[in-house]
């Protein structure tokens, strides 16, 4: 009998999951009874743990693990029968039955004696280094099925240098705003001056993509890479004060799409970072506005309406708010005349909300303020429809006891739910409010990212020593 312990990397962070995968199997001639690997009412394998965390070495089983002082009787044991030359699998989540908290070297091993036989794995050797969690942003399938399946790309400083690398988040329940880290992973290591890790949306199941890009930036450079090549894509930004507009955007060919403000906060640019390998950045058009960007989001449509995508702008015309809308081809965009809303102020860093109907409709959300002290807070909702006409009102939102500092308006990142917006703000004493009740928000941590879906919202907080995690707000 052989027995394989399975590590995919050797290097893991800090309050990151360790998953080790086990392979047993029968190099006999006889097909013989084996304890099931992963079965956690079983006392076999036996493993041995040893490092920082546990410097005297620990020796457990499953079993024990989840039910100390339980039986050891085999009539316990979960067995499967192993015909010559098969192979049975399974699976360990290393830290969740082990806390693994040190940093440092670490070796697992495991063995399994059983109905007059035995087999040893050959011990694997890990490193964990501790980990400062920097910042993260979202990567949503947004309107699509798989919606609920998000990724936190986060950047973290170890004594290795920074990584760049990625959480994988589930909403379990959303009718309770539950969410589950199904996983972690290292994409790579990056230049210590890294900053704004981003991975794109896209409109359909991400899983069906051609490519898996992620990015970053340098100072003024952009920077692109998809897990099937071997180097990094960069783009010119032209100043390190030029804005990567949120989200970029993934189509379905691979082609990754990245909007970027000029420091002028007037000239828009369209980067494409093509599918096939090679090819580096273009330069898909570029742009002039006529006023200087407050707040600019960019929105995709459903596959059934093209995949539309339209970029809302908003920009402070005397006493009125502008809003354009930039509709995206392939190689040039239409600015669209202004909308204006009477009487309203644009926010301190304030992003838009974007949803584009299957018709072609468009939906612009953006919090204001109804006076320039900043603290009267008003919603403006304006309606493009599919013929061009727009509608624009403007419905106060309550008021805040020190000016706003940054501001969000979302829609419902996924399919299911009703078309309703919602914002969060940042005021200049610190306090973190969100929703029409202007709720506190205790997110634990810097917030990267706010998102809302069917039923319930989410803060993006990073936690420095254990990466970003998404909370549940209670509006």
């Amino acid at each position: 009998m052989k027995l394989e312990l399975i590590l995919h990397r050797d290097l893991f962070l800090t309050g990151e999951n360790i998953d080790v995968d086990m392979e047993l199997t029968n190099n006999g001639h006889t097909a013989v009874d084996a304890p099931i690997l992963d079965s956690p009412q079983n006392a076999q394998p036996v493993y041995r743990l040893q490092g920082p965390s546990y410097t005297g070495g620990l020796t457990f089983n499953l079993r024990d693990s989840r039910r100390p002082g339980g039986s050891s009787a085999a009539a316990d044991t979960a067995l499967h029968r192993l015909a010559p030359g098969l192979m049975m699998a399974g699976a360990l989540r290393l830290n969740a039955i082990k806390p693994i908290a040190e940093p440092g070297e670490y070796t697992l091993s495991a063995r399994i004696e059983w109905g007059g036989w035995s087999a040893e794995a050959a011990p694997v050797k890990f490193r964990v280094e501790k980990a400062k969690f920097l910042e993260s942003s979202l990567g949503v399938d947004a309107l699509a099925r798989s919606a609920r399946t998000l990724r936190a790309v986060w950047l973290a400083d170890t004594g290795a240098g920074r990584l760049l690398g990625e959480s994988f988040l589930y909403e379990k329940r959303p009718d309770l705003g539950e969410v589950d880290v199904a996983g972690t992973r290292i994409i790579r290591h990056v230049d210590a001056k890294a900053s704004n890790p981003f991975c794109p949306w896209t409109n359909f199941d991400r899983s069906a993509a051609m490519k898996f890009w992620h990015g970053w930036q340098e100072g003024a450079t952009l920077l692109a890479f998809s897990d099937d090549e071997q180097g990094t894509r960069r783009f010119d930004m032209g100043s390190t004060k030029a804005q990567l507009v949120r989200p970029t955007l993934m189509a379905r060919s691979g082609d990754l799409e990245a909007l970027v403000l000029g420091a002028d906060g007037k000239s828009l640019r369209l980067a494409r970072f093509p599918a096939h390998e090679g090819s580096g950045s273009v330069v898909a058009w570029s742009t002039e506005l006529p006023e200087e960007v407050k707040g600019i989001r960019l929105g995709i449509g459903p596959e059934s309406g093209g995949s539309v995508r339209v970029a809302a702008a908003i920009s402070q015309s005397g006493l009125r708010l502008a809003v354009r809308l930039i509709r995206i081809g392939e190689k040039s965009a239409e600015v669209v005349q202004p909308i204006f809303v009477e009487n309203a102020f644009a926010l301190p860093e304030s992003e838009p909300a974007v949803a584009i109907g299957a018709d072609g409709t468009v939906h612009v959300a953006v919090l204001v303020a109804s006076h320039p002290g900043l603290r009267s807070l008003a919603i403006a909702d304006v309606t493009v429809a599919a013929n061009g006409r727009p509608e624009a009102t403007l419905a106060e939102a309550g008021k805040v006891e020190s000016a706003v500092t940054r501001a969000w308006t979302v829609y419902p990142a996924t399919a299911e739910g009703q078309r309703l917006r919602t914002w969060l703000v940042r005021t200049a004493n610190g306090a973190m409010l969100g929703g029409p009740q202007l709720a506190p928000v205790a997110a634990g941590g810097p917030i990267g990212d706010f998102l809302r879906m069917s039923t319930a919202n989410y803060v993006l907080a990073v936690d420095a020593n254990r990466g970003p995690r998404l909370v549940a707000t209670e509006f």
